[in-house]
């Protein structure tokens, strides 16, 4: 991840060229006095050091700007949130802004069961913020800071990814459908349709003959926890679960199938438009792709509606089929699905 915009503010890597802001910063004693690790006066050597970026394996941390003017510094490392904003940006909920757009991320790119922080005392704007964001004290303990040159009492906090998952449910709506994620008593509605000939030979994922424990199995393996690799439902608006959408893998992949009852109302598309827009929104893509089988003229239209130029064809074997299934091969950019809708 190189950059974030919220709706005021753009977070990117350090580079080289932020120095003499990250100085600036925390040069303030205001701004570092309940801070752990930066020590006042600021040490140039330190300050060079956390203008080169973390490895991505870790998180990410850098430079907050309002317009061109760096305002602050904000990061998650080893699922640990920590920030810092010059004092004449204080009280402008620019923290909160800028953490939410980072807490998520965080969730999505990284294994995390949750993102913890800590407060020293005597910093209740800190906690505020925190609060905001749903994190939860979970204790309390003793750290030194490097400002004070002395150890201080904090307090700890944490936000599990069932607690941000439960506070940004994953909903979207389009004129005629309902798109959130499959639950266990989805099943066997699911089963219903998934489990028909028709439709399993036509997607790669979907056994056949299915049983209705092999449909809870395959929610429980695809479930929503706020990262890519998850496949939700699609309810018509105040009746049943008609379809189901899917993405993820490397590269990132997308695919659909809908209970043949529902077919050729135009369903599809307008499933995967919504869902599409939501995802380039939600995660850092720049582009991902698709397969329709050679025969399945319909499925095609509808990657051509939504903007996938074909790349290639090639050969897969279904589970249950003796004869590979050829697959025509599609790859949809951001800019050009952006440009479409």
């Amino acid at each position: 991840m190189d950059e974030l915009r919220t709706e005021r503010l753009r977070w990117r890597l350090p580079r080289e060229s932020d120095f003499d802001g990250y100085l600036a910063l925390v040069s303030d004693y205001e701004v570092v006095k309940l801070t752990a690790t930066w020590p006042h006066p600021p040490d140039p050597d330190l300050v060079r050091r956390r203008c080169e970026p973390v490895p991505a394996e870790s998180g990410f941390a850098g430079p907050v700007f309002l317009a061109r003017a760096l305002i602050g510094v904000i990061g998650i490392i080893d699922a640990e949130l920590g920030f810092m904003f010059a004092r004449r940006h204080w009280g402008r909920g620019y923290a909160t802004e800028m953490a939410a757009a980072m807490i998520a991320r965080a969730f999505q790119r990284h294994d995390w069961a949750q993102i913890s922080a800590d407060v020293f005392a005597g910093n209740p704007a800190s906690e505020r913020v925190l609060d905001k964001l749903g994190f939860q004290k979970t204790g309390r303990g003793e750290h030194s800071c490097a400002a004070q040159g002395r150890s201080l009492p904090l307090a700890h906090f944490a936000l599990t990814r069932e607690a941000w998952l439960a506070a940004n449910p994953l909903r979207i709506e389009t004129a005629r459908l309902v798109i959130r994620p499959l639950s266990d008593a989805d099943a066997p509605a699911l089963h219903r349709f998934a489990s028909r000939r028709e439709v399993a030979d036509m997607m790669q994922s979907l056994p056949h003959p299915m049983t209705p424990k092999q449909a809870q199995d395959w929610i429980s393996a695809r479930r929503w926890q706020g990262r890519l690799g998850f496949c939700p439902g699609v309810w018509l608006k105040g009746g049943p679960l008609i379809g189901a959408l899917g993405i993820g893998g490397d590269p990132v992949s997308t695919a659909y199938f809908f209970d043949p009852d529902h077919w050729g109302r135009g369903y599809a598309t307008e499933a995967m438009a919504a869902f599409l827009g939501w995802a380039f929104d939600h995660f850092d893509l720049s582009d991902l792709v698709a397969g329709a089988n050679e025969t399945n003229l319909a499925s095609q239209r509808v990657l051509a509606k939504l903007g996938f130029e074909r790349t290639g064809r090639e050969l897969h074997q279904s589970p249950h089929r003796l004869e590979p299934d050829r697959l025509i091969l599609y790859r949809l950019t951001r800019t050009r699905f952006e440009a479409r809708t």
